[in-house]
Formats: C-alpha cells, structure tokens, sequence
C-alpha cells in the first residue's frame, strides 16, 4: 500500500512522542489532538461542507497552515480523513455526504502539496461521509463536521 524506505512501528514510545510533540507545536490553535491506534490524529470541524467543495474555506486552509508546520517536522505518512455527519443545507449538486466528504479531502490533500512539494508521497486523503468512523472523543466529541489529519505510527498492508 505505502512505498518507503522507513519503517514505522506502533508502539507507545511514536504514539506518546508525536503526541507530545504535536501537543507543544499545535498548542492553542484550535485543534484537537489524541491519540489513536495507527497514531496521532488532529481534528478540526468543518463549519459549513457546502462551501468546501469548490474551494477550500480561508478557515481550513489557515488550519492546513498550521499543521503543515508540524507536518514539516516528521516524515510519518498522514492520512487525510473527511466526516460529514450532520445534514446540511444547499447540499450542491445533489451529492450524498460520502461524495461531499471526498471531493473535500481531495481538496484538502492538494492545499497539503501545494503549499510543501515535499510531503507528496506520504500524504493520502479519503471521505467518509457519514460511514466509519463516526463522531468519537479523539475530536472532543462534538465534531459531526470535520476533517482528521492522521498521522501514522505503522505502515501495515493488512
């Protein structure tokens, strides 16, 4: 699935060292950051989906700057994961959450590589729409709208 020339491995020492670091670096931005099984995950909602889809919001992309700064510091493959739970209004073009979410996480992922050229070959984005996983602590449990940068503690083709 991955192509690097680094092993990562799960365990707590990269967990508890991307936490704390991430911790230090993201302090009071407005970010939630926890702990997860692959490894880190900062979150950050997403006030109004509709208005993502043509062009990411000056909102999430003063977040991606943020994180991109951290970002910079590490070489652990990320994963950009896109939640829309909550029903919205002037849902565009008829799309279902799933296809909102994942037209926002490509987004996402391409303000990630226009703003570092770098980062190109670890960073991976998906939409999830409404399906897994659903609204949980690691985004202070009140994110039904967000966007979930993980970053990974283990490449695993399992």
């Amino acid at each position: 699935m991955f192509a690097y020339d680094y092993e990562y491995i799960l365990n707590d020492e990269c967990i508890n060292a991307l936490y704390a670091s991430a911790k230090i670096s993201l302090y009071n931005k407005n970010i939630f950051i926890d702990r997860d099984a692959r490894g880190i995950v900062l979150s950050f909602g997403i006030k109004n989906p509709s208005e993502e889809i043509e062009r990411l919001s000056e909102r999430t992309i003063n977040y991606i700057s943020k994180i991109q700064v951290f970002l910079a510091k590490i070489k652990n493959p990320v994963i950009i994961e896109v939640h829309i739970e909550d029903p919205f209004p002037n849902r565009p073009y008829g799309l279902k959450n799933w296809e909102v979410s994942t037209v926002i996480a490509n987004n996402v992922e391409k303000e990630f590589r226009r703003s570092d050229k770098n980062i190109r070959d670890r960073l991976h984005s998906v939409g999830y729409g409404e399906f897994l996983p659903k609204n949980t602590s690691n985004n202070g449990g009140k994110l039904l709208n967000r966007i979930d940068i993980i970053i990974l503690c283990k490449i695993s083709g399992e």
